[in-house]
C-alpha cells in the first residue's frame, strides 16, 4: 500500500489509525467517522474493497468533482451498492442531497443502517433497492454472484462477470422516472457505477433528460467494440453537449467525468 493511500485516507476520514487495526482480516466490521461533517458509519469485512476504492484510492477523483458542484447539489447515485461514495461526497458537501439506488439486497441493507445511525442525513439522504433504466419498465432480470465476498459484479448482463451464476428479478424505475416522481428541477450530479447497465440507462433514456443533467460520473465497463465501449459513450456524451476528463482506475476500468459549462 502506498502512502500515497495512506494520505488520502487521512483526508478522509478522522479515525484513519482504524484501518491499521487490520479487523478486516479478522473478518470483524470497523466503524468509521468521515472528516468535514462527521458521518459514522460501519464498514464490514467484505466491503473493504470498495472502501479502499472510494477512501484510499479515490476512484472518482472526489475534489474535482466537487469543484463542479453548488453547495446545495442534488446528487443521483445509480449503484449506490453500500453507500460509501454517497457518504465521502456528503462528507464534503453537508448541503448536498443525495437519492441513491442499488438492486442488491444485502448491499441496501447495509446502506440504509448506515443512514440510521446519523440523524444528520435523515432528510437528505436515502436508498431505494429498484434497479435503474432508460426505458421504463416494471422488473429486470439481474445476474449475481450469491455469495457475501462478492456483491458488487451484479449486472444485467449475464456474461458480464463469470462468478454471476444466479438470477433474479428486480423491481426497476427508469432515470426520467426518478426525475419526475422526485420533481427534479436538476441534476447537479449523476454518479453511475452499475456494470454495464450505463449503456442502457444513458442511450435508452429521453433525449430531453440530459438538459437536467448538469455532470456525471461514470465507471465504464467495455462490453463489445460497437456501442457498449468507453469510446463510443464518450461520442454519445459529447454529442449532447458534455465535456470529458478521464481517469484509469486500479481496477482497469475508466471513470469519465462528464459536465457542462
Amino acid at each position: 500500500m502506498s502512502l500515497k493511500k495512506y494520505f488520502q485516507l487521512s483526508k478522509n476520514i478522522k479515525n484513519w489509525t482504524a484501518y491499521f487495526a487490520r479487523k478486516a482480516d479478522k473478518g470483524e466490521t470497523t466503524r468509521y467517522i468521515t472528516r468535514g461533517e462527521p458521518l459514522v458509519f460501519d464498514v464490514p469485512a467484505n466491503f473493504y474493497h470498495v472502501f479502499r476504492e472510494m477512501f484510499m484510492e479515490d476512484f472518482y477523483n472526489i475534489s474535482s468533482i466537487i469543484k463542479q458542484l453548488p453547495a446545495q447539489s442534488t446528487i443521483v447515485d445509480i449503484g449506490g451498492n453500500v453507500g460509501y461514495f454517497s457518504f465521502l461526497i456528503a462528507s464534503k458537501m453537508p448541503a448536498a442531497k443525495i437519492l441513491a439506488y442499488e438492486p442488491i439486497v444485502s448491499n441496501v441493507a447495509v446502506f440504509n443502517k448506515n443512514i440510521s445511525i446519523n440523524p444528520a442525513l435523515q432528510n437528505r439522504m436515502s436508498v431505494q433497492q429498484k434497479a435503474v433504466t432508460g426505458k421504463p419498465v416494471d422488473f429486470v432480470e439481474i445476474f449475481f454472484d450469491d455469495t457475501e465476498a462478492n456483491t458488487v459484479v451484479a449486472s444485467i448482463f449475464e456474461s458480464f462477470a463469470k462468478e454471476n451464476k444466479k438470477a433474479t428479478q428486480i423491481a426497476a424505475i427508469s432515470l426520467a422516472e426518478i426525475i419526475e416522481l422526485n420533481k427534479l428541477k436538476s441534476i447537479d450530479l449523476l454518479k453511475l457505477d452499475c456494470e454495464g447497465s450505463e449503456y442502457p440507462i444513458l442511450y435508452e433514456s429521453d433525449s430531453s433528460i440530459f438538459d437536467t443533467i448538469k455532470n456525471m460520473v461514470i465507471e465504464v465497463h467495455d462490453l463489445d467494440t460497437d456501442q457498449k465501449n468507453n469510446t463510443a459513450l464518450k461520442a454519445f456524451l459529447t454529442a449532447k453537449g458534455y465535456q470529458i476528463t478521464e481517469t484509469m482506475g486500479e481496477n482497469d476500468c475508466p471513470s469519465i467525468f462528464a459536465y457542462k459549462k
